[in-house]
């Protein structure tokens, strides 16, 4: 009897091995199907990596002009409806599909003939490389890559520098597993976490682009489960070490790490407290855990108060400088009606379509936020245990940091908002919590599959965006209306295209190396994945009786 039982359910590390293939095998598909510059600001970003290959500029300018090549690539290439503002020739997806097929064919014909010299001349039309502002440890990391391909065409180079990016990225499947097995001390329960963030559309799009959050959500996770495994023993001098590393080197990829300085001043105030008659040792963890942490990040912090008298180096507070103080900018807040830069950042934290904005109807968000009111809720009963604290105090310090913003760019701007898609550096702390706020307060039969269910819902949610609003979108299927609203798809759209013309639309500009019939392909592999994803969470991931998370 025993023996069966055991058979019924896969090892923990064969299960965690699917989860994370099945990321993996979605992402590509991801990597492959989402349109040339479509990955939030992946032009700008390539345009960093450029220059530092190319030029030799350990650090670029955030004044400096992208190359002659990416702005003949802009100029031809479809781009994302929020550069729609533009002026010709640049067009958006919507606009590109109106061109007649031979004006299509010229434009790609193009973007193929761009002479590659043009990558080391800069452009005239005025496009900087505004995201040299960030933080360049991702770009270190790219440079070598960029210039392993350099002998091949632009589309081909972007979708290798997109598969680097998920490589990365995939590393935040297992650590995701070990926060939440810190967390619950049951596998099968940690993988169905896991899944969850597998199963996440709008994870894939944020990280299948040339961008620096594929590695900064990994830094981030990895942070998580130091500090979570380290408030459950005594802090060690290796794990002080380690703790300041991977904080420098986040500090070193993105500025949002700022708000990770809270729960590290937490554990060490934990540590100093629960350790009466230790305290110089105390001291001296804590000493290594900052050297640590500034010899690898201070540097880049000490370079942008003296290049732009802020800290964090980020436009709106270079905005900002001189003319505000903090205690006048934080006067603001009253003024700002918070509720709608919260469901902002909540909608586009489940799903917003890259940066064509795309998003789908409210009821579908609204279930969602249904679900977070509750595990919300189911948390209270939970509010001794010690990993909670962490992951609550994780996640509390990264909303601050996104209100703060979203006053930065009320007070710079005039409009209240902030990305969403940001709050994936949270995703293992926010999963976790989210899992074991609802197996509180939930019917018995529910929390045995609360897991089954946050992955049911999420690729529920992949299935009708990927093939009901974004590759119809990308494919020229249906555009935006004249209100800003995406039209909804009816199947004549579908019918009159043909499945082949699809998938050869997505391939436009990449033929390089994918053609249609290999997108289909990985959509194929992709689908298979997704639904692997939902059979093996609900076979697998369920526990057997209705546990619940110790409160301390």
């Amino acid at each position: 009897m025993y023996i069966k039982q055991r058979r019924s359910y896969m090892l923990p590390r064969t299960l965690i091995l699917v989860v994370y293939g099945c990321f993996v095998m979605r992402g590509l598909f991801y990597c492959a199907a989402l349109p040339n510059w479509e990955g939030y600001d992946e032009w700008s970003h390539f345009a960093v990596i450029q220059r530092m290959a190319l030029r030799g500029e350990l650090l670029v300018s955030r004044s400096a002009p992208i190359s002659r090549e990416v702005e003949s690539a802009l100029r031809v290439a479809p781009l994302p409806w929020e550069l729609r503002h533009y002026p010709p020739p640049f067009k958006t997806h919507d606009d590109y599909w109106r061109l007649n097929s031979e004006e299509r064919r010229q434009r790609q014909a193009e973007f193929y003939s761009i002479d590659p010299s043009f990558a080391t001349q800069d452009s005239s039309g005025g496009l900087v490389a505004y995201e040299a502002l960030q933080p360049p440890l991702y770009y270190w990391l790219t440079t070598p890559l960029y210039l392993a391909t350099n002998r091949f065409d632009l589309g081909t180079q972007l979708f290798i520098l997109r598969l680097f990016s998920l490589a990365i990225a995939s590393l935040s499947i297992p650590l995701m597993f070990l926060v939440a097995r810190s967390t619950f001390h049951y596998d099968p329960l940690a993988a169905g976490c896991a899944a969850i963030l597998s199963a996440m559309p709008e994870f894939l799009i944020d990280v299948a682009r040339v961008g620096n959050e594929c590695l900064a959500v990994v830094l981030f996770t990895l942070l998580t489960l130091l500090i979570v495994d380290s408030i459950r023993s005594p802090l060690t001098n290796c794990r002080s070490l380690s703790i300041g590393a991977v904080l420098g080197l986040g500090l070193l990829t993105k500025a949002y790490f700022l708000t990770a300085l809270i729960p590290a001043a937490l554990l060490l105030t934990y540590e100093y407290w629960r350790s009466p008659g230790h305290h110089r040792i105390v001291l001296q963890k804590a000493l290594i855990l900052v050297l640590a942490t500034i010899s690898i990040a201070g540097w880049w912090y000490t370079h942008n108060v003296l290049t732009t008298g802020t800290l964090s180096g980020l436009n709106e507070a270079v905005v900002l400088h001189g003319s505000n103080t903090q205690a006048g900018i934080l006067k603001q807040i009253v003024y700002i009606n918070w509720l709608v830069p919260i469901d902002a950042i909540f909608l586009s934290h489940l799903w917003f379509g890259a940066w064509s904005s795309l998003t789908i109807r409210s009821w579908m968000y609204h279930l969602f936020y249904l679900l977070i009111m509750v595990s919300s809720a189911g948390l209270w009963p939970l509010r001794h245990s010690s990993a909670v604290k962490v992951l609550a105090a994780f996640y509390g310090a990264f909303w601050i940091g996104q209100c703060y913003n979203v006053l930065l760019q009320f007070v710079s701007y005039g409009r209240a908002a902030s990305m969403g898609w940001y709050m994936y550096a949270v995703a293992a702390a926010e999963v976790t919590l989210c899992v074991a706020g609802l197996r509180q307060f939930s019917p018995p039969w529910f929390a045995k599959r609360v897991s089954f269910i946050g992955v049911f819902l999420f690729s529920a949610l992949d299935l009708y965006t990927v093939n009901f609003v974004a590759i119809p979108y990308y494919s020229g299927a249906i555009q935006h209306r004249d209100s800003g609203a995406l039209a909804a798809v009816h199947w004549a759209d579908i019918s009159d295209l043909g499945i082949g013309e699809i998938f050869a639309r997505l391939a436009a500009f990449k033929q390089g190396i994918l053609s249609g019939p290999i997108i289909a392909g990985l959509w194929v592999i992709y689908l298979a994945a997704t639904l692997t994803l939902i059979v093996v969470s609900f076979r697998h991931t369920s526990e057997k009786r209705s546990s619940r998370l110790p409160s301390a």
